[in-house]
């Protein structure tokens, strides 16, 4: 019988693969996803599908922002990925198909691959917070929402939340945070910038 790994088995693995000083403002996120995807490799009810992998990647490239060197940016992603039993290139593969074809969704389309989605998954809705941003990022990639009112934008991810059989408080709640996170980031690397020019 194999023993499960824990949390500071897959941080080693990390550490392993990517043997990098990790600047200060970026060690929150990577350990945060390392937290979040090692809980996620072992719960049965998870399933990783377009909408994980669009908001893992997401998630991961808004947070990088100004990341250096920039060469680091794809073996730290793939480290996060490797040390919890996720597929780096699958993920990316994942994400970028998916995206291409919801962009030229029209709401029609985008209900009936939601339905056919958590048609399939109906045995593993389990949520997450990386879900979540999955659904936000679909949302501003479908042409038909461009120009609509925040109202309207919000009524589609409620819409889109239901057809995937989660709860759209929580998916607000998560979407929120992670805007509020991205502005604190941004503000961030600007006093940084700001103190690296000033001396």
């Amino acid at each position: 019988m194999s023993v499960r790994a824990t949390i500071s088995d897959s941080k080693s693995d990390f550490h392993k693969e990517f043997p990098y000083v990790i600047p200060p403002i970026y060690r929150k996120l990577v350990d945060e996803l390392l937290v979040e995807l090692h809980l996620l490799s072992h719960q049965k009810n998870f399933i990783k599908n377009s909408i994980f992998a669009t908001g893992l990647k997401e998630i991961f490239s808004k947070f990088t922002n100004g990341y250096k060197p920039t060469e680091h940016i794809t073996k730290l992603f793939n480290a996060i990925c490797n040390c919890n039993g996720f597929n780096p290139d699958e993920i990316n593969s994942s994400s970028e198909e998916f995206l291409n074809k919801a962009s030229s969704y029209t709401k029609n389309d985008l209900n009936n691959f939601l339905a056919q989605l958590n048609n399939e998954n109906k045995e593993s809705s389990y949520y997450s917070r990386i879900n979540a941003i999955g659904i936000y990022k679909l949302a501003s990639e479908l042409q038909y929402l461009k120009d609509i009112k925040d109202k309207d934008f919000n009524e589609e991810l409620s819409n889109i939340s239901e057809l995937l059989g989660y709860q759209y408080s929580r998916v607000e709640k998560d979407i929120s945070m992670y805007k509020s996170n991205i502005d604190k980031m941004k503000q961030a690397l600007e006093i940084i910038s700001l103190n690296l020019s000033s001396k």
